[in-house]
C-alpha cells in the first residue's frame, strides 16, 4: 500500500503541524477545516514554517516551492477524503465527532484508503467499528511536546492490519519521526489507571 496523498481534517495546531510535516516529506497534502478562518490561518502558518526552513538552510528555495505546490485545501471532510490514500483526523477528542468523521471517511474515501485518528484518549477499535474497513483504521499520535517532538506512536486497533501499520510507519519515517507501535488495548488499560 503506497501513500501518495494525505488529507488532514482539522487545521488547528495539530493539523497544521501534521500537514506541514506531510508536505515537507513530499506528500501531496490536503488540509481541511470547516472554518474558513482556521484553514486560512493553518495555511499561513505552514507557509511561514516552510519559509523558516529555507531561512535556516534546511531546505532550498526550489524545495520550498515544491513543498508549497504539494499543499492544497478542501472545504469539507468529504472532499478531502475523496482523493487521499491516508486521512488523518485531528479534531477534539469527542467520540461523537470522531465517529461522524470516520463514517464520512467510510462513505467518501477511495477504496483502500487508511483512516487515522490522533486521539490520545479514545479507543481506535471503537472508532474502527463504525466503518466497513476496521483493518485500515489506526491511531497516529504525533507528539508536540519539545522533549518528544520527533516521535510518532501508531496505535493498532483490534483489527488493524500489518499492511496498514507498515504504510503508516513509512509515512512517519519520511516525516523524520521515530515511530513506535502499541496496541489499543494496552493504551486503554494505561489510560484507565491514570
Amino acid at each position: 500500500m503506497q501513500i501518495k496523498t494525505i488529507a488532514i481534517v482539522g487545521a488547528a495546531e495539530m493539523g497544521r503541524r501534521i500537514a506541514c510535516a506531510s508536505a515537507l516529506a513530499g506528500y501531496r497534502t490536503i488540509l481541511e477545516d470547516i472554518s474558513a478562518s482556521a484553514l486560512e490561518q493553518g495555511i499561513a502558518w505552514i507557509v511561514q514554517s516552510v519559509d523558516d526552513e529555507v531561512s535556516r538552510g534546511k531546505i532550498g528555495v526550489t524545495a520550498c516551492a515544491e513543498v508549497l505546490a504539494n499543499l492544497c485545501t478542501a472545504n469539507s471532510a468529504e472532499d478531502a477524503a475523496r482523493e487521499a490514500d491516508l486521512i488523518i483526523e485531528t479534531v477534539s477528542d469527542e467520540m461523537e465527532m470522531k465517529i461522524e468523521l470516520f463514517t464520512i471517511f467510510d462513505k467518501f474515501a477511495k477504496p483502500g484508503a487508511i483512516f487515522a485518528s490522533t486521539t490520545s484518549s479514545l479507543s481506535i477499535t471503537d472508532l474502527a467499528a463504525v466503518t466497513f474497513c476496521p483493518e485500515r483504521c489506526i491511531g497516529m499520535r504525533f507528539f508536540t511536546e519539545a522533549h518528544a517532538a520527533g516521535r510518532l506512536e501508531l496505535v493498532k486497533g483490534r483489527e488493524t492490519s500489518e499492511e496498514t501499520v507498515a504504510a503508516c510507519r513509512e509515512v512517519g519515517r519520511l516525516m523524520g519521526k521515530e515511530v513506535s507501535v502499541v496496541s489499543d488495548e494496552l493504551v486503554m488499560i494505561a489510560r484507565s489507571g491514570e
